[in-house]
């Protein structure tokens, strides 16, 4: 195919434009000369769907439809508009004058069209050899919003929400909200989003900033698990196979979120798990906004995003250390750590935090399912059960051994007694210790 041989767009137009008046000149009669003869036609739709597909690749008619319909449209009376005047030329004739003139102002409206399609230049940015620079605000799918900025934003607000998602981790929370009023207030490169790297043991809350920033400043939150990125082959996936190889018809799902949301919270989540092949394309996103996929060389800017990176390299974090260094030094490449605006140290939960964080998993854990099964009753937990919970918890997995904790204990008991009574409702659930035992009694 013409697009796979890498034949640039000039070319094939000069090619196919020399071939159709070559035929028109040789081998048509005068009745041929006619623009919607059958010959023509044919040739006009050959012309223009090589034309769309090279501008477009494979057409996705129910996300680039109205483009590529514009290229074809705009090829045909392109065309039909050079035949009638090539026959002009050959012999005057009124009504081939009045169609010639009828299609200019059809063209015009075409052109302006096919100006919005995405092989267009982001304003004040010069493309780079090889590159579809493709505007945020004029994508082929374009479902987020474009100039979210962080101005109007009430940081004190903010801070409140997410302590209150967040538990024990004031610190972290405290350093990515002076990150955030930074980039609020224009300090840094122009057109570089904010980025954070958020450092610690697991189970101690990275993940749930995340989630809690999306929800509080109203955007969509994409998340990618980068240990589903850790071979050469997979991380194509995520920043787009080069040319050749399998795959690079399509471009990388990076480039397709960030193209829906722009504005997004994106997390990579576990990022020393990703392959090495995934952190060149970032760094451009890092330092310029700017993310170019290797497949077919589509560039997607995204400055209003707030990309967040976390790690479990650093399990424990001294007071006062080079956190950059460290990570580095724990393999890192530094040119990736240089260009992240907010190392954020996260630090391992305290007995007094996790039973608070336990009454939270307990209440939601019994609130979901309540929901499932479309209960209503009334909860009564005793303290003790809580200290037991916290006492079964390993601490090196933080809050994420919680959940294990609590399905293991609670849910075996309040499973046992939700199916001696037959599954009939109740209306108080009460949860006490008996030894080192948790027993669950449903009372009418």
């Amino acid at each position: 195919m013409l697009a796979k041989q890498n034949l640039r767009l000039s070319e094939v137009h000069l090619i196919l434009s020399l071939a159709l008046v070559a035929a028109t000149l040789f081998g048509l009669t005068e009745k041929d000369l006619k623009p919607f003869s059958p010959l023509m036609a044919l040739l006009a739709l050959a012309y223009g769907l090589a034309w769309s597909y090279l501008r477009f690749g494979r057409p996705r008619f129910f996300k680039t439809g109205a483009r590529v319909f514009a290229a074809i449209a705009f090829a045909f009376f392109a065309l039909a508009e050079a035949v009638l005047l090539l026959s002009l030329f050959m012999r005057w004739d009124t009504v081939a004058f009045a169609l010639a003139l009828g299609f200019l102002p059809l063209l015009g409206a075409l052109w302006t069209t096919l100006q919005v399609s995405p092989v267009n230049q982001v304003p004040g940015q010069t493309a780079l050899a090889g590159e579809r620079v493709v505007p945020v605000s004029q994508g082929r799918v374009h479902l987020g919003r474009s100039g979210v900025s962080l101005e109007g934003v009430d940081f004190a607000e903010l801070s409140r929400k997410l302590r209150e998602r967040v538990i024990g981790q004031e610190e972290a929370v405290d350093a990515l909200i002076r990150g955030l009023k930074r980039k609020a207030a224009g300090f840094g490169r122009k057109g570089k989003p904010f980025s954070a790297m958020l450092l610690g043991p697991t189970g101690t809350g990275k993940t749930e900033l995340a989630k809690a920033l999306a929800e509080s400043l109203g955007r969509p939150l994409v998340r990618y698990d980068m240990n589903a990125f850790g071979q050469e082959h997979t991380a194509a996936l995520l920043v787009g196979s080069p040319p050749g190889y399998v795959g690079s018809d399509k471009p990388g799902r990076l480039y397709e979120d960030l193209l829906r949301a722009p504005e997004a919270v994106v997390l990579f989540d576990e990022m020393e798990k990703a392959h090495p092949f995934v952190l060149d394309p970032l760094l451009q996103l890092l330092d310029e906004g700017r993310f170019q996929e290797l497949s077919q060389g589509l560039v997607v800017q995204a400055s209003d995003a707030v990309l967040l990176f976390t790690t479990n390299l650093l399990t424990e974090v001294p007071e006062g250390a080079d956190l950059r260094g460290l990570l580095v030094a724990r393999g890192l490449r530094p040119e990736f750590v240089n260009r992240v605006d907010e190392v954020v140290a996260f630090r391992p939960f305290t007995r007094e935090v996790l039973l608070e964080v336990a009454r939270r998993h307990l209440l939601g854990y019994l609130e979901g399912w309540k929901r499932a099964r479309g209960l209503a009753f009334r909860l009564e937990v005793d303290e003790a059960v809580l200290h037991r919970l916290v006492s079964l918890c390993d601490l090196r997995f933080g809050a994420r051994d919680l959940q294990r904790v609590i399905e293991g204990t609670v849910g075996d008991a309040l499973a046992d007694a939700y199916l001696r009574r037959g599954g009939r409702k109740f209306s108080r659930l009460r949860i006490y210790l008996d030894g080192d035992n948790l027993v669950a009694v449903l009372e009418d």
